[in-house]
């Protein structure tokens, strides 16, 4: 937190806003009062100030960047670290036969997944994810695309108790997760306690879990909540498992994750 004494200019403090807000991709006007130690009403000046030079885009709440769509087709963090997300979805779609319904949790590396299910047939999908909706309409004719309900977050998926209660009675063979980090006391880890309820809620709906996430995530422990434990989850589908970090902590947990390293696999190593 900023000291009171640490009196900065408004200019530097839109300055930082705009860097936290390249950084984490939304804002919150609560956080960011208590970051600078001013009131929220400053915070919202600075946020409108910034919103009519087109830096950003005022939300309820908060702010998001200028460019970032209500609700994308397919969010731009997907194109992060294509290659290694690609090469994770590719070989996840290998576990899913035609005629499957599956439950797939929000994510950039869980919507990579998603597009490289074109290949299967008459497959359903359940998600929380409006944009994996969105994507499956366009470009999945075979695929059908099953919402749950919820609150639409900030960050474009759906929480809270109504999609708990979406859920009841359903039951499948495989849910697929990312994670937002992972650490090894810790286990996986989402970056907010409503997404990694919602990750817990899909998993007591499906016999096997499967988690996506790319070697980036490992050790990304700072403010993020832990969803699972190694020895909640089947199978871990990585591009590399850097040290073998994820694999050492699933053998003392028990054993029951196997991780899988797609690219490490690929290049022979």
């Amino acid at each position: 937190m900023t000291n009171a004494s640490q009196r900065i200019t408004s200019e530097e403090r839109q300055n930082r806003i705009l860097d936290m807000l390249s950084r984490k991709g939304e804002v919150v006007v609560s956080e960011l009062s208590t970051e600078f130690g001013v009131s929220a009403v400053t915070i919202r000046t600075d946020l409108t100030e910034l919103e009519h030079e087109g830096k950003l885009k005022r939300i309820h709440g908060g702010a998001v960047p200028a460019r970032e769509l209500v609700v994308p087709s397919l969010p731009t963090r997907i194109r992060r670290n294509v290659r290694a997300k690609d090469a994770i979805g590719k070989a996840a779609a290998e576990l899913v036969h035609d005629g499957e319904t599956i439950l797939v949790g929000s994510g950039s590396t869980t919507l990579a997944f998603i597009r490289s299910l074109d290949k299967k047939r008459d497959i359903s999908i359940i998600s929380d994810e409006p944009a994996a909706h969105t994507y499956i309409q366009q470009h999945l004719p075979n695929a059908t695309p099953i919402s749950t309900g919820g609150i639409l977050g900030r960050g474009f998926h759906l929480y809270g108790p109504y999609l708990s209660a979406s859920l009841v009675g359903t039951h499948v063979d495989k849910v697929f997760l990312g994670a937002d980090g992972f650490e090894r006391r810790l286990g996986f880890l989402a970056e907010r306690q409503v997404t990694a309820d919602a990750k817990k809620e899909f998993m007591k709906h499906a016999s096997k879990v499967i988690i996506l996430m790319d070697a980036t995530k490992v050790g990304a422990s700072r403010l993020f909540v832990p969803f699972a434990q190694p020895g909640n989850v089947d199978l871990v589908i990585m591009d590399t498992d850097p040290s073998d970090v994820v694999a050492e902590a699933a053998r003392v947990d028990g054993g029951r994750a196997r991780v899988v390293e797609v690219v490490r696999q690929t290049a022979g190593l």
